[in-house]
């Protein structure tokens, strides 16, 4: 090795302290990466959502093994940076659950704060499903940060417009058990992060003060059996997204230390493995 390669790493290595990747690194701006390092495994994944996108299959499977510290989670960050910049698909991240008997319940969070993050147009990935909703049901073609900018107005001038925009949206979504979800999505275009933060809490699962609850229009959900709830919620949410975009869900060190499953569902799958 040169002297002068020596002196460049020395001075700005990109590894150094990031020996493995973690949970931070994978939704992270950037990260160190060589994409020929383990291209076959990624370029398999970009094929699988390539396939899905094209209707030549709905779901697709795949199962990395590799021993400890070997780059499974690196690939999985890799992908996500990928669909980031190209949004050819969502992009949903699981890391260790931590109570399998509540897997579905955990799922549904993981899902919920999974679409919170930043996708290709430079809004959340729940904007952008609310974006393409509204587009649908009023045959527009507004972009996202079109109608953030003009919630808040829209809101002032009728405080029932989500109950509009939902219920035009369920005109052309009337297969959909719970009219809820629709309102709670369309709640996270909402400029005010209060309004999104309890927007993807309801999403998620979780029960929103009274309050605001009513305030928002959103039924706080019935913990007697939250596991089927959380199930059936979750099955409705990929149901929708599955309408628009493939979503790649990502299941990292689920089982055991030495595997990850990531899961594509294409066009509205039929069931949502646990």
């Amino acid at each position: 090795m040169s002297n002068d390669l020596i002196n460049a790493i020395s001075k700005n290595n990109p590894f150094q302290g990031r020996l493995v990747v973690r949970d931070q690194n994978v939704w992270g701006q950037g990260f160190p990466d060589v994409s020929s390092l383990n291209s076959h495994v990624s370029d398999a994944v970009y094929d699988a959502v390539e396939k899905v996108r094209s209707g030549q299959r709905k779901v697709v499977g795949i199962t990395i093994t590799a021993e400890r510290g070997l780059g499974k989670s690196h690939i999985i960050s890799r992908i996500r940076h990928r669909l980031q910049v190209d949004g050819s698909a969502l992009f949903v991240y699981m890391s260790q659950c931590n109570n399998l008997n509540r897997i579905k319940t955990e799922f549904l969070t993981t899902l919920a704060t999974s679409l919170k993050q930043i996708g290709s147009q430079g809004v959340s990935q729940w904007q952008y499903l609310a974006t393409v909703l509204i587009n649908e049901a009023f045959n527009k073609n507004y972009t996202a940060q079109q109608l953030i900018n003009q919630f808040p107005g829209a809101l002032v001038k009728n405080p029932k417009v989500v109950e509009v925009l939902r219920d035009k949206v369920l005109g052309i979504k009337p297969d959909l058990e719970n009219p809820d979800i629709i309102t709670a999505i369309l709640w996270t275009l909402s400029p005010d992060p209060a309004y999104e933060i309890f927007a993807v809490r309801w999403l998620a699962g979780k029960s929103l003060p009274q309050t605001k609850a009513d305030a928002m229009g959103l039924a706080n959900v019935n913990a007697d059996d939250k596991e089927a709830e959380s199930f059936t919620t979750a099955r409705q949410i990929l149901n929708l997204i599955g309408d628009y975009k493939p979503i790649v869900v990502c299941f990292d060190e689920m089982e055991t230390d030495h595997c990850n499953e990531i899961g594509y569902s294409g066009s509205r799958p039929s069931e949502v493995r646990f």
